[in-house]
């Protein structure tokens, strides 16, 4: 099993560096026969695996006019790339490779991850020319109850117990552009050093690369048996690619603690 991962990982950064090194062959990226990029009436339609940078802005900005801040914030960040990089950018995304890619490249622990110590922070790998991987973790936690609310005897005691929450996000990061985010939650509460509830968890995304769509299974939420005592909060994704490119499916989970440290992983 371990021999077969590690092939895996091989072929995946084989494919990213061929991708990367394709790009001397052309200046342009011409659509696929029978995989239109834009629609004869002048409507928005996703561009196919390959694609030209005015038909991704015309994309982006179609998702911009429907309210989308985020596509209007990319198209801004494209269109201030350089031709040469905006091409190289383009080919990255148009290879099923590049999003399949982050899975392995995020963690390497399994299961046992969640019985280390919660950390906080974020981090970012470089898989290849201009294609990262970042990861955000972020916590925070309910407002104490009010001083003259503390007065009371049976509020004190309720005040004891505090709501927290704790969230995992992953991010594929190409030329500095973040196209695709998958994040998961956790909602729990702690008395102390205890973790006594988890409430339901919640998962969400973003995906700005057109020739793929994202899903999710419904989240599933636990504590964690002692000592590490963390609420934790899982879901799997699927990447499925237009065309029969291909697909993956990941786990995602994140975990805190009383102390409002976090930790998590899509693998």
């Amino acid at each position: 099993m371990l021999s077969q991962k590690i092939s895996n990982r091989k072929s995946v950064r084989a494919g990213i560096t061929g991708v990367v090194a394709a790009t001397v062959a052309g200046l342009a990226l011409v659509a696929l026969p029978g995989q239109a990029s834009a629609a004869a009436d002048g409507g928005v339609q996703p561009p196919g695996p390959t694609t030209t940078a005015a038909n991704y802005v015309a994309y982006l900005d179609g998702r911009a006019l429907a309210g989308d801040a985020e596509a209007a914030d990319i198209a801004t960040q494209f269109k201030a790339l350089s031709f040469e990089d905006q091409f190289r950018f383009l080919t990255l995304i148009s290879d099923s490779n590049t999003t399949q890619a982050y899975t392995q490249a995020v963690s390497e622990l399994g299961d046992e991850a969640a019985d280390l110590p919660p950390t906080e922070g974020s981090s970012t790998k470089m898989l290849g020319a201009g294609h990262a991987v970042e990861t955000v973790t972020e916590t925070g936690e309910a407002a104490p109850l009010a001083p003259q609310a503390q007065k009371n005897t049976v509020m004190a005691a309720a005040a004891s117990y505090r709501d927290m929450w704790a969230s995992y996000s992953v991010y594929d990061t190409v030329f500095g552009i973040r196209v695709t985010k998958v994040t998961i939650r956790t909602n729990y509460q702690v008395n102390g050093t205890d973790t006594t509830k988890v409430y339901p968890g919640s998962a969400s995304h973003y995906n700005y690369v057109p020739a793929a769509s994202f899903s999710n299974t419904a989240v599933s939420e636990w504590i964690s048996s002692p000592p590490a005592d963390n609420a934790q909060s899982e879901t799997v994704w699927t990447a499925t690619w237009k065309g029969g490119l291909g697909s993956w499916s990941a786990r995602e989970r994140v975990w805190g603690d009383y102390r409002g440290f976090v930790g998590g992983y899509l693998k």
